[in-house]
């Protein structure tokens, strides 16, 4: 045992004189009884006796002494193993197709995607790195693997402000961007290769390429799942253009945009990662929480010292005392 404020315990020499007087004081009283004889004899079974001034001497030495220590801080130091966990390197590849513009989920799935990622890097470990690409028929990279949560909330409001319609959903060519990404930016930070690699793709789920089942292999291959987010609803929604105009075919029929949910699950399966589907805006919320705790790996374990503080079962004892010591 150890203690914060030792200085406190030179406090007991003090506590020892007062036990030394109180103990002189009452042999004193017990002389002075025997030579007064029987008339103060009879006075030992009173509550003012002398073995009941004994008791509340002790009692009161007990409540000093308690309060003491309680002062000096004890201290009892133990060990706890605590994990250590790899950092995560997670590439988002944000679907930027005319679909996404459906307001299914209010205010709409790309806002709504853009609002959920930025909620979650002001909340994100300092170590992790997210990138960030967009894309439809071809994908665009917006931010290398980046700690700076500013730099992918800058672009997330350009995503939500742009106008310029990209038709077509690539999926297959957004995965091998972020396989791009990973690779040039290891080359050039070799010290963040040991980093746990995933992806984060969002998306409606519909996939007008033909690159998807190479990129998919090859990411089984290097060991890099993707975490899939489905959004929006089973029915079919319009595809807006404008705030009053909405993506039409022959004849000037609305097209409807439909969930597939069964590429984004094939995606996941393959790859190793994990399908979400996120129909409102709360369930997108929570997929993309549970995605870094799903994707989280220990990459060992170190040794906490940590201390626990005695003083407060010794003010209870000093407590304690005291009531009885008022009682008797």
């Amino acid at each position: 045992m150890t203690f914060l404020h030792p200085e406190y315990l030179k406090l007991g020499w003090a506590l020892l004189a007062f036990a030394v007087w109180c103990g002189f004081s009452l042999r004193a009283l017990q002389k002075a009884r025997r030579r007064l004889g029987g008339a103060l004899y009879s006075l030992a079974s009173r509550p003012s006796s002398l073995v009941r001034r004994s008791v509340h001497i002790l009692l009161l030495l007990g409540v000093l002494g308690c309060l003491i220590l309680a002062l000096a801080r004890p201290q009892r130091a133990g060990y706890r193993r605590v994990a250590g966990f790899r950092h995560i390197d997670a590439v988002i590849l944000l679907d930027s197709s005319p679909s996404m513009s459906a307001r299914d989920i209010e205010p709409s799935r790309l806002v709504r995607s853009t609002e959920v990622i930025g909620s979650f890097l002001n909340r994100k470990p300092a170590g992790d790195r997210i990138g960030l690409i967009s894309f439809a028929e071809n994908a665009l990279v917006l931010s290398y693997l980046t700690a700076d949560a500013d730099n992918i909330l800058f672009y997330l409001a350009y995503l939500r402000d742009q106008d310029a319609l990209q038709y077509g959903t690539n999926i297959g060519g957004a995965l091998k961007s972020g396989m791009t990404l990973f690779t040039r930016q290891g080359e050039r930070e070799p010290e963040t290769r040991g980093n746990k690699k995933v992806v984060i793709l969002l998306s409606d789920g519909e996939d007008h390429g033909e690159e998807l089942n190479a990129e998919m292999r090859e990411m089984a291959g290097r060991g890099i799942p993707a975490y899939c987010v489905g959004i929006g609803s089973q029915r079919g929604v319009p595809v807006p253009i404008s705030a009053t105009e909405y993506l039409s075919g022959p004849g000037g029929a609305p097209i409807l945009t439909t969930f597939d949910e069964s590429t984004l699950r094939e995606v996941a399966s393959t790859t190793g990662g994990r399908y979400y589907s996120a129909r409102t805006a709360s369930e997108l919320d929570r997929a993309f929480q549970d995605i870094f705790v799903k994707a989280r790996e220990i990459a060992g374990y170190r040794q906490v010292r940590e201390t626990r503080e005695d003083y407060g079962v010794l003010l209870g004892a000093a407590f304690v005392l005291a009531l009885i010591r008022v009682a008797s």
